[in-house]
């Protein structure tokens, strides 16, 4: 009762703050409307056509292609002002039809301000969106958006980001999302499952195209944290426990994404997250309070940082470091965002890396762990002594400008963040294409050889992880008892039945292990609702659904298929199953495949799955699969030949 009383206080206030934004929202665009200027104009030197983005009738460097990056990044860099450089630092949300409570807690980010308003008065120039529009009016809105940029005095185009879009309806977890009218792929762990460097290249050539069609530029991951701790809310979007097999997996991510070079057919990833955010204490998650603490209790800090080296030495270009506290690894405990040693002793002196470094998002204004005691300024001026070049999240660029104005920061700093910013900006070709094609955009996504090499890959990503009574493949027609997968689909394979009783198998799909919430922390409205999407540390299946289990095995053979994106004890199942499958984030149809016999299941475990939570509370975070008697050890997976 407790729990239905606080989620309708949250939604009253989530209601409130709505309301609010929709007054404020009119007043601030047509504030935006009043700062526009005129469209560039096209200009011509040498028998081609350039854009005057400063509309001066002078073809100036940056707006020339043919000059190389570094001098246009100069010369743009020259025109700039102190509030232009400092706007190209912050990278908030920008919302194409999101579900309705989740606008508001986005919104607030940018506190009431519209999208419009942010670029032409404050000069942001990054976004990341959120939402469930359709891939066409994705791109009409981006195109809407970089026509106001376009309109700026110096004309520089937008940058729109977005976490991963291709999961399936049911598959991934915390910032990954599925978008309906692109193509549907398994979860990074179902790449990892599916041990197939290639195919994931050629997921990321489909996606960067899918993106690009949409007006995306860069991609917020992959996360190459490695999966040590099996009760980290977050494994599901890691490439597994394995350094060496994330490393590999990261390097193909990104070559797909952004192939042998940046360029206008790019997708920019922004590798996540520095030094690997895997080793929490007791899995608990830092996007809250109680889960600030990362821990070494192995002493095994190194091993997380293949994947980035890997990655560094691929041309990563943007790095993001997560929220938490890497506690007695360096000379104070402080999150990694204010953490020098980590950003700039290690990783750009120790490890060379020389691209952007942007913060996971709120860490000013929300994700504040060990500098709670210091004002907005002072993380802001701790966060770029750090060595942090762009803030995920966050939206007023006033607080650097006045800190630069008072001489507490140097503009020569300032402009070390906005030459790496725009060196980006440049190498993707924004400067010269900003927009897109909004009457081809369904023409370029969901392409049917789109769909089907992402079935593929669904169905390499299935474990078959127990098959003792020899219950699988199933014969056309079996008569089946459907519990968690489509009937409809499924009648596509058996003959679906009314009963358990009536059947020759049941199929039960249980969803990632899921008990409680993991707690907030803070007193915090925000931290409250946030905490409803983090799981507690149980990885156990509860008494109610080993009972279905059991009640199933009395009266028919069972095959447990279970979604392993996190993972779980399977102990008791294993017991009661004629057959245990383990998937990642795939669909029905991926699933019944390998359940009859349409696909022979090739998937091995990317990480080892604990035979009691006994051995789970007795492992070491930062240690890959280091349970004592692991119920299936990392790499297990049977096939039917």
């Amino acid at each position: 009762m407790k729990l239905v009383v606080r989620v309708l206080i949250i939604a009253v206030v989530v209601a409130a703050l709505y309301a609010a934004n929709l007054f404020l929202k009119p007043i601030s665009k047509m504030k935006a409307s009043l700062a526009q200027s005129s469209i560039a104009p096209s200009i011509r030197a040498d028998g081609e056509a350039f854009r005057d983005l400063n509309r001066n009738g002078s073809l100036d460097p940056y707006e020339d292609y043919r000059i190389a990056t570094a001098d246009r990044v100069e010369d743009l860099l020259s025109q700039m002002t102190l509030e232009e450089k400092v706007g190209q630092m912050f990278h908030p949300p920008v919302l194409v039809e999101p579900d309705p409570l989740f606008r508001v807690f986005l919104e607030a980010m940018n506190a009431g301000t519209a999208i419009e308003e942010l670029i032409t008065r404050k000069s942001l120039t990054h976004f990341n969106f959120y939402g469930g529009a359709s891939p066409e009016n994705i791109a009409k809105r981006l195109n809407e958006l970089q026509q106001v940029a376009e309109r700026t005095r110096l004309g520089i185009p937008l940058s729109i980001s977005s976490d991963p879009v291709h999961e399936v309806p049911r598959g991934g977890g915390i910032a990954s999302f599925t978008l309906s009218g692109v193509s549907k792929w398994p979860s990074q762990l179902g790449f990892a499952a599916g041990r197939d460097a290639s195919m994931l290249e050629a997921f990321g050539k489909i996606a960067a195209a899918e993106y690009r069609a949409m007006g995306f530029t860069t991609a917020l991951h992959p996360m190459s944290d490695m999966a040590t701790e099996p009760r980290w809310a977050r494994n599901f979007g890691t490439f597994g426990s394995n350094a060496a097999l994330s490393a590999e997996m990261t390097v193909a991510y990104m070559k797909g994404f952004q192939g042998e070079s940046l360029s206008n057919r790019s997708v920019m990833t922004m590798v996540k997250h520095f030094p690997g955010g895997g080793p929490q204490l007791d899995g608990l998650d830092p996007h809250l309070k109680s889960g600030e603490s990362q821990v070494y209790p192995g002493n095994n800090f190194d091993y997380h940082l293949a994947p980035f080296i890997a990655a560094i030495e691929n041309d990563m270009r943007v790095v993001m470091p997560y929220y938490g506290i890497p506690t007695g690894q360096t000379d104070e405990d402080v999150a990694m965002a204010f953490n020098r040693y980590i950003l700039t002793d290690l990783l750009r002196d120790e490890l060379g890396f020389e691209g952007v470094i942007c913060t996971d998002w709120g860490v000013i204004t929300g994700r504040i762990w060990g500098v709670e005691p210091l004002t907005v300024e002072e993380r802001y001026l701790k966060s770029i002594e750090a060595g942090v070049d762009q803030y995920g999240g966050e939206s007023e660029p006033e607080y650097i400008v006045d800190l630069v104005n008072q001489g507490v920061i140097s503009e020569v700093r300032i402009d070390e963040s906005v030459r790496r910013i725009l060196k980006n900006k440049f190498d993707l070709g924004l400067f010269e294409s900003p927009f897109v094609d909004e009457t081809a955009v369904e023409e370029a996504v969901n392409l049917p050889q789109y769909v089907a090499l992402g079935m593929t890959a669904q169905r390499n990503a299935v474990v078959l992880l127990d098959n003792g009574s020899s219950a699988l493949p199933l014969a056309a027609e079996t008569r089946i008892f459907v519990d968690g997968l489509e009937p409809s689909v499924a009648a596509n394979y058996g003959t679906v039945v009314d009963t358990p009783e009536q059947a020759d198998v049941v199929l039960l799909f249980l969803n990632t292990v899921f008990n409680g919430n993991q707690p907030a922390g803070t007193d915090s409205t925000f931290d409250q609702m946030m905490a409803t999407r983090f799981p507690d540390t149980n990885l156990a299946f509860s008494d109610e659904i080993l009972a279905k289990a059991a009640s199933y095995s009395d009266v028919s053979q069972l095959v447990t298929l279970v979604d392993l994106n996190r993972p779980a004890v399977l102990t008791e199942l294993k017991g009661m199953s004629g057959a245990l499958v383990g998937t990642f984030g795939v669909s029905d149809e991926a699933m019944l495949d390998i359940l009859f016999g349409k696909h022979n299941p090739v998937g091995k475990l990317p990480f080892e799955l604990p035979s009691s939570m006994a051995e789970v509370e007795a492992q070491l975070e930062d240690v890959p699969d280091d349970t004592a008697n692991p119920l299936f050890p990392y790499g297990w997976g049977l096939s039917y030949q």
